[in-house]
C-alpha cells in the first residue's frame, strides 16, 4: 500500500485526558474480559455474544453516551438474521435475533454543526468455527480477541475520551458496536439502511471503523479506506506524524468490513487496521497477543480525526471507485462489479440485493444500480447469494447474459456483458 500524504494543516487541539492514567490496564481488561472462553466465541444466537451486547452498553452508559438504539430498546437496534448449518452452509441458517448496540454523544459547543460523524466496530465473531474459520473442522472456542474485541474496546475507549471533551464537540458522534458483521456485514447494512434514533443515512458526515487493531507492534497501521475521500491524507496524515505513527493511507471504501456498508450508501470512510496475522479467523486468536500500548495510540489518533471531522464545516470531497473491492463477488474469472447487500431486503423477499455498483463496471455498464434485486440470470432463478456465486463460477468473461432484476415493484430484463479479473 502506499503511504498517505502528510501535508500540512493544523494539528487539533486534543486533550486526551481519558485516555491517560488507566487507559492501558483497561483496555487489557476490557479485551480479556470479551475475548474470555466464558464469552463462547461470541457467536450469532449465543448467551456470550448478547452478553457481550449488554457489557457494552454498560459501557456506554457509563461514558456518558445516550442511548440510541430503536425506539423502545435503549442502546439496542435489534435485528433478524440466522445461524447456519456448518454441515451445509448453503443452506436456510436458523433464523436469531441480534443487535447492534448504539450511542450518542451530543455535541456542546454552542456553535452546533449539521450531521454526525459515526464511529464502530463489530463485537461478534465466530463461536466455535464453522464456515468462517480458517480451521473449518475444530469446534474450539474462537475468542476473537483481535476480530474484533480489539476494536470494540478501543472503541469504547474512544467514546471515553470523547465524552471528556463533550464542551468542545461541534456535531455528534454516534458510536456503533455491529453484530453479524462475519455473516456478511449484516448489523451495519441494517443501520444503514434503517438508521435507529432518528438518524438518516444522508446526514452522516463521515464514518469510523476500527476491526482488528490489536497487533501493531513495530509495523505500519494501515488506514483504509484513505481514498474515499480528497481530504482524508490531509487529515489523517498529520496527525499520525504528531503520534510517531508510520500509517499507510490508502485504499478505497469497500472492504470486508462495515465500514464498505457506509461507502456503499455514499459516505467518507476510514478503517483502522494492524493487519493480517497467523491467528486469524483461528481459535488461538487470544487476548495474551495484543499490543495494547498500540491499541490504545491508535485509539487517541481515532479521537483526534473524529474531533477534527466534528469541528469541519465543508463536507469531505466523496471519491466513488471503479476499482474491484475485497467483498466483490470474483468466482472464477467472472465479475460483474456489484457490491452484495448481504442484509437482503427488509421484507425477505428472495434475490440478491445490490448496496452498490461498481462506476464503469459490466454491472454498470448493463443499468444495474444500487437498490436492484437480482432474482434471475439467464435460465437461473436467483434465490440468495449463493445462487448468484454458483452462476458467476460457470461464467466465462466476455460472455453476454440476460439479468432480471426487481425494482421499484417493477420487473426489468437487462444485458450485460462479464468482466475478467483486473
Amino acid at each position: 500500500m502506499a503511504a498517505g500524504a502528510c501535508a500540512g494543516g493544523a494539528e487539533p487541539s486534543t486533550d486526551v485526558s481519558g485516555l491517560r492514567s488507566g487507559a492501558v490496564a483497561r483496555y487489557v481488561a476490557g479485551v480479556s474480559w470479551l475475548a474470555a472462553d466464558a464469552r463462547d466465541g461470541r457467536g450469532l444466537g449465543t448467551e456470550g455474544l448478547s452478553e457481550a451486547g449488554r457489557w457494552i452498553a454498560d459501557r456506554f452508559e457509563e461514558v456518558g453516551l445516550r442511548p440510541a438504539g430503536s425506539e423502545g430498546h435503549g442502546y439496542r437496534q435489534p435485528f433478524p438474521t440466522s445461524i447456519p448449518d456448518p454441515a451445509n452452509p448453503h443452506a436456510e441458517g436458523t433464523p436469531v435475533e441480534a443487535f447492534n448496540v448504539v450511542g450518542r454523544l451530543v455535541a456542546g459547543a454552542p456553535d452546533r454543526l449539521p450531521g454526525v460523524v459515526v464511529m464502530g466496530a463489530h463485537y461478534d465473531h465466530l463461536g466455535r468455527g464453522g464456515p468462517g474459520s480458517l480451521e473449518p473442522d475444530s469446534r474450539a472456542i474462537h475468542n476473537g480477541a483481535d476480530d474484533n474485541a480489539s476494536g470494540t474496546v478501543a472503541l469504547i475507549e474512544a467514546a471515553r475520551s470523547l465524552a471528556s471533551r463533550r464542551e468542545h464537540l461541534r456535531r455528534d458522534i454516534v458510536f456503533v458496536a455491529f453484530s453479524a458483521e462475519e455473516r456478511g456485514l449484516i448489523g451495519s447494512s441494517m443501520f444503514v439502511h434503517a438508521p435507529p434514533d432518528d438518524l438518516r443515512t444522508a446526514d452522516i458526515f463521515a464514518m469510523l471503523n476500527m476491526d482488528m487493531v490489536g497487533r501493531l507492534g513495530d509495523a505500519p497501521l494501515q488506514v483504509l479506506g484513505g481514498e474515499s475521500a480528497a481530504e482524508w491524507p490531509d487529515i489523517v496524515g498529520p496527525a499520525c506524524e504528531r503520534r510517531a505513527l508510520e500509517c499507510l493511507v490508502s485504499g478505497d471504501g469497500f472492504g470486508s468490513s462495515d465500514h464498505s456498508s457506509f461507502f456503499a450508501a455514499d459516505v467518507p470512510v476510514l478503517h483502522f487496521f494492524t493487519g493480517a496475522h497467523p491467528e486469524y479467523h483461528r481459535p488461538t486468536d487470544d487476548a495474551d497477543l495484543i499490543d495494547a500500548d498500540g491499541a490504545v495510540r491508535i485509539v487517541q489518533l481515532v479521537v483526534a480525526v473524529t474531533e477534527e471531522l466534528t469541528r469541519r464545516k465543508a463536507p469531505l470531497s466523496l471519491v466513488r471507485s471503479s476499482e474491484p473491492p475485497a467483498r466483490q463477488m470474483l468466482i472464477g474469472g467472472a465479475r460483474l462489479g456489484t457490491i452484495p447487500d448481504y442484509a437482503g431486503p427488509a421484507d425477505g423477499r428472495p434475490g440478491l440485493l445490490l448496496s452498490a455498483v461498481r462506476t464503469d463496471g459490466p454491472a454498470e455498464r448493463g443499468g444495474l444500480r444500487r437498490g436492484d434485486l437480482i432474482v434471475g440470470i439467464d435460465e437461473h432463478e436467483i434465490r440468495s447469494i449463493e445462487d448468484f456465486m454458483a452462476v458467476l463460477s460457470e461464467a466465462t468473461p466476455g460472455e453476454r447474459a440476460t439479468v432480471r432484476v426487481e425494482r421499484e415493484g417493477e420487473l426489468m430484463e437487462l444485458e450485460v456483458t462479464y468482466g475478467g479479473q483486473q
